[in-house]
């Protein structure tokens, strides 16, 4: 036993323990001559480590940024949500809501008859502004301007060869003709022929034809479309041709299609719609609505000098897709027929405010 424990011990270590001890034989042949000899059964205890419990990794990865898109939505959600809160500032909410700087270009918009939609659009801006202290009255003749020239648009062919002239009765067409006759022989040295088909003004006709003396111009008279091919044929040599056609009360619309039967079926004449500024706007709106069956090229306004009042031209501006070229100021040929620039109409809203 001595020399097994020394074994155990040399192989298991000191911790080895007996579990059992017995006595066996070994060797001999045939069963002779076998040896006694002592059998142990040892064994160690060993702790087996835990495993190492596996430990997640914290996410440490940083969240992807926001789309750009996404942020760009964002933004012009809040520009619409700042814009609407300006517009309730302005005419849905008390009159102290409005900057005291801005009061005085709300009564004079007002003044001059100019619809809520565009003040809205107009004070909208100059709230920015009168933010960034920018002087007022400067602020609102530029923002005036920015104004015109976003809606003014730009007609297509500016020296057409055959013009008529068109509008409701008192607008002043015959002496508006008169004066675009007298720019186109004096300013750009075009030859004039002119054709009238206001026969139920018993003046209209002697009118039309003294200016033709005046000017030194051919003078052609037409009751129908025949005679209408007819002058437009006789004065084929002339560089430019303007017809002048009755002012009748074009809310009505047999006199819309008078005039359709007049004019060329297959042929396209540059037509320009003649309207007073004195007239109402409402007026306007419903004559232009009237003349909806015609192609309608531009806008020409009279009577700027009888009306303290330009709003119209604003309204009509941004209601409308159609050019504004001229404007007419008086009587006087060929004077008064100015070129309806940004400039010139915003002092004609303006101009009280600035020389103030």
């Amino acid at each position: 036993m001595p020399e097994a424990m020394v074994l155990i011990k040399r192989d298991l270590g000191d911790d080895a323990l007996i579990l059992n001890t017995k006595k066996v034989k070994t060797g001999g042949l045939f069963g002779l001559f076998r040896k006694d000899c002592l059998e142990v059964t040892a064994a160690v205890e060993t702790m087996e480590e835990p495993a190492p419990k596996s430990i997640s990794p914290v996410n440490t990865q940083a969240m992807p940024a926001e789309a750009p898109l996404k942020k760009s939505q964002e933004n012009d959600a809040l520009m619409d949500e700042l814009q609407s809160l300006k517009r309730l500032m302005m005419h849905e909410g008390p009159e102290d809501r409005l900057p005291e700087s801005l009061r005085p270009l709300r009564s004079l918009l007002e003044k001059q008859g100019v619809e809520k939609a565009v003040q809205t659009e107009l004070l909208s801006k100059l709230l920015q502004a009168s933010e960034n202290e920018a002087p007022v009255q400067e602020a609102f003749h530029a923002e005036l301007i920015r104004f015109i020239e976003q809606h003014q648009q730009a007609v297509k062919n500016e020296s057409p060869s055959i013009a008529c002239f068109i509008g409701p009765t008192g607008v002043g067409k015959t002496t508006t003709i008169a004066k675009v006759a007298a720019e186109q022989l004096l300013e750009y040295k075009r030859t004039v022929g002119l054709i009238t088909a206001d026969t139920y003004r018993i003046a209209a006709v002697a009118q039309l034809k003294t200016y033709g003396e005046i000017l030194d111009v051919p003078v052609e008279v037409v009751e129908s479309r025949e005679q209408l091919a007819g002058a437009l044929d006789a004065l084929k040599a002339c560089d430019v041709i303007l017809i002048d056609t009755a002012g009748r009360n074009y809310q009505q619309a047999e006199y819309i299609e008078d005039l359709q039967k007049l004019l060329p079926e297959t042929q396209h004449i540059h037509t320009t719609l003649v309207l007073s500024m004195t007239a109402k706007y409402e007026d306007m709106v419903q004559i232009i609505g009237n003349f909806e069956a015609l192609s309608i090229d531009e806008l020409l306004l009279t009577k700027k000098d009888e009306t303290a009042s330009a709003g119209v031209i604003l309204n009509l501006l941004h209601r409308y897709r159609i050019p504004l070229r001229r404007i007419a100021t008086g009587q006087n040929v060929p004077d008064d027929l100015v070129a309806a620039t940004p400039g010139r109409i915003a002092d004609y809203i303006a101009g009280e405010l600035r020389h103030a």
